[in-house]
């Protein structure tokens, strides 16, 4: 059994994903150093988006728009006018929606050979700002009631924002029937204007190694200590055998200790400690070398070493 800890893989997005900040304005985010290392299956160019259902026609319209596109393609625009009094006759204050079932559009259902799920999304608003739950995102499976849903709290007022999820996250990546974004308009008050500009809706997947997890099975060491251990996940699918992962702790910008092992997909690497650490903050590197030697990856975790045990 590990010793580490590994919290999941949905905490790729912190470790390499979600730290890209989107850029502000109307142009597209900045490119992220993982994606031309990423195969791409666009679910829909929202050239034409008919084969999208509006699930709420008195209070939603769906376009394909250009706008804020900045000559980077279409995205279909999901517009709402919030009306707590209209809508579904049992729920005046309802979930305006909008989704696609995949088999229209020809898209394979299964999921699982997949990494993630990811789209851009733009939102305009009369609002000064947008609620703390702007916008969801659910995945429909086969069965009654069966979805997978995301609040996708960090969508921003006037820029574009990336969405990535874990495929891994959903409860039947094997079989993902249909797409859908809504609103709940108990977030919103009565007459509010939102406008949502979803593009680039596509799954993606790892090529080559990456780190996708690193972990250190303790964060507080003594200084008499004389090993810790390093676990890691990666992803990728290709080249996995032709990678070598290092682990190299340090501190001020100065290593103290290294070790090397063979790359699996989930590992361990051990270092052991030939001389006392000095109390303090200690940064440990995790980095993964083609054949040739070269760092094709890497990422790092903190550290503290104390006196002790007296």
């Amino acid at each position: 059994m590990s010793t580490c800890g590994l919290r999941g893989l949905a905490a790729f997005l912190l470790l390499v994903v979600a730290g890209a900040p989107a850029v502000a304005g109307e142009g597209m985010p900045g490119k992220r150093p993982h994606d031309a290392n990423k195969e791409r299956l666009a679910l829909d160019d929202m050239v034409d988006v008919t084969d999208w259902y509006n699930g709420s026609p008195e209070e939603t319209e769906l376009f394909s728009s250009d706008k804020h596109a900045d000559g980077a393609g279409r995205a279909l625009r999901f517009a709402n006018v919030v009306d707590h009094t209209k809508g579904e006759k049992n729920y005046p204050i309802g979930w305006p929606r909008t989704g696609k079932d995949m088999a229209r559009g020809g898209i394979t259902s299964d999921w699982s050979d997949w990494d993630f799920f990811e789209c851009r999304i733009y939102a305009e608003t009369s609002r000064e700002r947008l609620p703390g739950t702007p916008l969801n995102v659910g995945f429909y499976h086969t069965g009654p009631k069966r979805s997978t849903s995301f609040p996708l709290k960090e969508v921003e007022k006037d820029r574009w924002t990336q969405i990535v999820i874990p495929i891994a996250e959903l409860i039947a990546p094997d079989d993902v029937r249909r797409v859908q974004f809504n609103i709940s308009e108990s977030s919103y008050q009565h007459g509010d204007r939102v406008d949502f500009y979803i593009a680039d809706v596509a799954l993606t997947r790892f090529v080559h190694p990456v780190i996708a997890e690193l972990a250190l099975d303790r964060k507080l060491l003594y200084s008499t200590d004389r090993q810790i251990t390093a676990c890691y996940r990666l992803m990728g699918r290709k080249g996995l055998d032709e990678v070598t992962v290092e682990v190299e702790i340090g501190r001020d910008g100065k290593p103290a200790a290294k070790a090397q092992g063979k790359a699996s997909r989930h590992g361990e690497l051990p270092l052991r400690l030939a001389a006392p650490l000095a109390p303090g903050s200690y940064y440990a590197t995790l980095r993964l070398r083609d054949a040739a030697g070269v760092v094709v990856d890497q990422s790092q975790a903190e550290f503290r070493v104390i006196e002790g045990p007296f």
